[in-house]
């Protein structure tokens, strides 16, 4: 799987670690694989944003241009929200819920205290988020 930003500091890193070995982080921009190999692969890509207001915005951007069609060459598993802050507004937890009905599999990524310090341990994680972790492996 390969996990990409709609923006610079959305959480690429610390979403594709959660996934171990299983994930390249591919930076920002919607990924196409490259090569001398014909046809090219098909690569399994997960988007990731922040929840603060550009990092809506972009999500918002990119739902709408990969719902119109206009992002082939890949195939979108899905959208991740990783909370910006431990609380948010309601008007974000509306936008949240909006964009992520608009995607094959969208998923908000909680605020974590402890990753502001150390990285995300998979071995340690919230259930909630292993099922995620999960369901994302195996609907591919």
């Amino acid at each position: 799987m390969t996990v990409f930003g709609l923006h610079g500091g959305a959480g690429t890193t610390t979403v594709s670690s959660l996934f171990g070995s299983d994930a390249l982080d591919a930076g920002t921009g919607w990924p196409v694989a490259g090569g001398w190999t014909r046809p090219l692969p098909t690569l399994d890509v997960l988007a990731v944003a922040r929840t603060h207001y550009a990092g809506l915005v972009a999500a918002e951007d990119f739902t709408n241009q990969w719902g119109a069609g206009l992002l082939a060459d890949s195939r979108l598993l899905g959208l991740v929200l990783v909370d910006d802050g431990p609380t948010l507004t309601d008007g974000q937890k509306k936008t949240i819920k909006r964009l992520l009905r608009k995607v094959p599999r969208g998923v908000r990524l909680p605020w974590v205290e402890s990753w502001r310090h150390l990285p995300p341990d998979p071995d340690r994680l919230p259930r909630r988020l292993s099922k995620t972790i999960h369901a994302f492996r195996t609907h591919r």
